[in-house]
Order: C-alpha cells, then sequence, then structure tokens
C-alpha cells in the first residue's frame, strides 16, 4: 500500500450516501473506502465467458482459459491440444502453439475475418528522427480528429464509386500497410452498404486464400459465401495465422455443423467426430463484454442497483455516466465508442473530461452531479438508431451481446466514433 494505491484489493461494491454526497466502497477483505468521487476503469472485457459445458469434471488432462492463462506459461510441446473459439486469443494462442504441438483440433463456430498485423521490429535511430521530426506529436493530435482515435481516416467515398481496379489499388495500400487500417481506413460506406461490403470482403478472401492450400480448410477458413458482413464481428489481427492452420497436424471441427455435445475423460465430443483425445484443452471462449460496471453491487439514489437500472437493457449518459448514481464515471465501458477506437487514446479523452467535470464541481461547490435522465434517453435512442442503420445487426458478435446465451441483444457500443464522421 501507498499513500495513493491499496494493492490485492477485490472491490465487491459500493452504496452512494445521499445526505453526505459520497461513495461508501466495499471490498472483499471486508475494508471499506469513503470517497466522494467513484471512477470505474474496469472497461467493457472484465468477466470471463466460459460456456457451461456439460461434463467438464469429466476431463482427466489440463484445461486452461485463455483470460487466465499461468504466469508461467503452459507446455504444449509435443502434445496433443484442443483450442475452442477462434476469436481475438484464439487466433494468438492457436499461431504460437501450431509448430509445436503433436496435433491441433480447433473448434471453430465462426471463421475469424483477420487482417495481417504486419509487425515489425523498430530501428532506433529512425524513431529517434520520427521524435525529433514532431512525428509522434502530429500522431497523438491526429487521434483527436478521427473517428476511431487513431491515424485510420476512412476515404470519403462509396466504394462503389471506384472501378474495380482503382478499388484492388486502394485496399492493396490497406492490406500491405497492416493493422485495423483496413477496417478503419477503408470506404466510408463499408459498415453500412451491402455492396461495398461484399466487394471490400471479396477481396479479403482473395488475399486469404494464396495462404491456405487445404480445399477444405480454405472453405472453413475464408468460406464463399461471408459468414457475416465483413467487419462488423470483431476482426482480430494475426502473423501467420492461416499458414500455421493450413498444416497438416492441425483439425478444424465446424462446431455450429457438428456442435458439442459434452466433455469426456479424453476430450470434447461432437455431433459429427465423437471424442478426439487430447492432453490439453484451450478454452479460448472471450468475455461477458456487456457488463461492464454491473460486475460491482453499486447501489445508487433511493437504493436502485446498477443491475435495476440495466435490468431491460443498458442504458447511460454518453458511455460515461448513469443517472440515479451520481458523482460515478466509468471508463471505457459499454454505450461508449469503445469497441471500435483506439483503446489509449479513448481513454485519455474519456479521463480528460472527467478530470475537467470534477474540476469545475469542486470550484462551483457542487457536491452531487449525475447525468440527466433526458439526456440518458436521447443518447440511447440515438446509439441505436446509428446501429440499427448500419449491417451490425446481422452479426452475431459481443458487440451486441449475442455471443452470451440468453443476454439480450442490442447494440452495446456507440458506432459513431470519438469525433462524429460521415455516415449514409
Amino acid at each position: 500500500m501507498t499513500q495513493d494505491i491499496d494493492y490485492n484489493k477485490g472491490v465487491t461494491g459500493a452504496t452512494w450516501n445521499s445526505t453526505g454526497h459520497f461513495w461508501k466502497v466495499l471490498c472483499e477483505d471486508g475494508t471499506v473506502t469513503y470517497c466522494k468521487w467513484l471512477i470505474s476503469c474496469l472497461g467493457a472485457g472484465n468477466k470471463t465467458n466460459i460456456p457451461p459445458f456439460p461434463g467438464v469434471e469429466k476431463f482427466k488432462g489440463e484445461i486452461y482459459h485463455t483470460a487466465r492463462w499461468p504466469q508461467g506459461g503452459v507446455d504444449t510441446k509435443g502434445k496433443k491440444v484442443a483450442v475452442v473459439g477462434t476469436g481475438a486469443s484464439g487466433v494468438q494462442v492457436i499461431q504460437e502453439i501450431g509448430d509445436e504441438v503433436e496435433h491441433l483440433t480447433i473448434y471453430q463456430r465462426t471463421p475469424n475475418l483477420c487482417m495481417p498485423m504486419s509487425q515489425r521490429k523498430l530501428d532506433p535511430q529512425e524513431e529517434e528522427e520520427k521524435k525529433k521530426a514532431g512525428k509522434y506529436d502530429h500522431s497523438f493530435e491526429v487521434c483527436r480528429l478521427t473517428i476511431g482515435a487513431g491515424e485510420d481516416y476512412a476515404v470519403l467515398r462509396s466504394g462503389m464509386d471506384d472501378t474495380p481496379e482503382q478499388r484492388k489499388e486502394h485496399l492493396d495500400r490497406l492490406w500491405v500497410y497492416g493493422g485495423f487500417t483496413f477496417w478503419l481506413g477503408s470506404y466510408y460506406d463499408l459498415l453500412f452498404n451491402p455492396e461495398t461490403n461484399n466487394e471490400v470482403y471479396k477481396y479479403w478472401r482473395s488475399r486469404v486464400l494464396e495462404r491456405i492450400k487445404d480445399p477444405k480448410k480454405q472453405e472453413l477458413l475464408a468460406p464463399e459465401k461471408a459468414p457475416h458482413p465483413w467487419g462488423t464481428k470483431r476482426p482480430s489481427l494475426e502473423q501467420r495465422y492461416f499458414e500455421v492452420v493450413d498444416q497438416d497436424h492441425i483439425d478444424i471441427i465446424n462446431i455450429s455443423v457438428s456442435p458439442v455435445i459434452t466433455f469426456g475423460e479424453r476430450g470434447l465430443i461432437t455431433k459429427d467426430e465423437g471424442e478426439v483425445p487430447v492432453d490439453i484443452i484451450v478454452l479460448a471462449t472471450g468475455f461477458d463484454n456487456m457488463l461492464s460496471i454491473s460486475t460491482l453491487n453499486l447501489v445508487g439514489l433511493n437504493g436502485e442497483t446498477i443491475q435495476d437500472h440495466w435490468g431491460n437493457g443498458v442504458r447511460s449518459s454518453m458511455g460515461i455516466a448513469v443517472p440515479g448514481f451520481p458523482n460515478l464515471f466509468y471508463l471505457y465501458g459499454t454505450q461508449a465508442p469503445s469497441a471500435f477506437a483506439n483503446g489509449p487514446s479513448l481513454n485519455q479523452f474519456q479521463a480528460e473530461w472527467v478530470a475537467e467535470t470534477i474540476q469545475a464541481c469542486e470550484k462551483e461547490g457542487v457536491t452531487s452531479f449525475e447525468a440527466r435522465e433526458e439526456m440518458e434517453d436521447q443518447w440511447v435512442d440515438l446509439l441505436h438508431s446509428e446501429w440499427n442503420k448500419s449491417l451490425f445487426p446481422k452479426a452475431k458478435a459481443w458487440y451486441s451481446g449475442s455471443n452470451i446465451p440468453g443476454k439480450k441483444v442490442e447494440g452495446m457500443f456507440w458506432i459513431g466514433g470519438v469525433v462524429s464522421g460521415p455516415f449514409p
């Protein structure tokens, strides 16, 4: 413990005191902290999602979830391994262990339409020259002007305004550059116009097929018909994912066709393949990204809990404050642009706003500050209106909570960007 930081504490909840205008914060060890302002930095991915697979206790081997990876790592060399899930962490694990395992079985529900990371080692001298020239100062300023709070600008024309040759030239440039540029720096109507989206998917598929030799895996990893509009289910970044998966000692089971029935003593049992024996099972099943501050037992005005407030769907004012919960702010969470923005930049911008708000309240002697209900109503209506204009509702993804059985499916993040941009 230091003057400003208390380590190894598990916060379970907090209660607002309407008389004294302060929060009483409760911890797992029974200790209590009192504060005037409460800021949640839990983000959106703070609750591990472990599907209720039947028979998990039967399995005699090792089981790990990517969100709870051992500090010392997992020894997979020469072993038979199963990876369940092909989201971001699934892609990362597969391309790291694929070369060293004896056999790898991938349980895939939806192919990951991932993009090349194009990672490279930085040259110290080159970086120093960039700093002196003001390259990074300029980059930080640009982050305040773009929809995704990064350096990627979407071109201000429809993908259908380009000829096929122009479209290929533009997409070639983005593909080689790497990172999320192919997604966020593409055409402005990519996520709204089915025709543009289909052309981008066809281009993506052509580039991926170049890297896969096995015809069966080509169709599993890059099917002729897109499994969903491109970019509406988070496209991960990869280094050599497709080359790794294309190897003979790696199999893919399509669990949307042959679902997992139960765990057995030796491995997962699916409808068509039966039990595939493995030594290790890796659950790359992600997070319940929609919960954010509702993982805490927060009690606001009139005894209302955050769970009560969000009982019929998430509601907030601009994804940063909630009516009925004074002096409470949450960063990088639901109903903000969190899923579609550069995280560090968005966090900084939100933190600056919170700091300025608190400073203004302190200067004016305001002891209780909360979002207004009418502003919450306006924000929720606007968020859902923009969401429903887009292609996002056509995908089953954590963007809408549809990756968690039983959850209400709704647009959970603001797609209008950190800085409002042009939309159809």
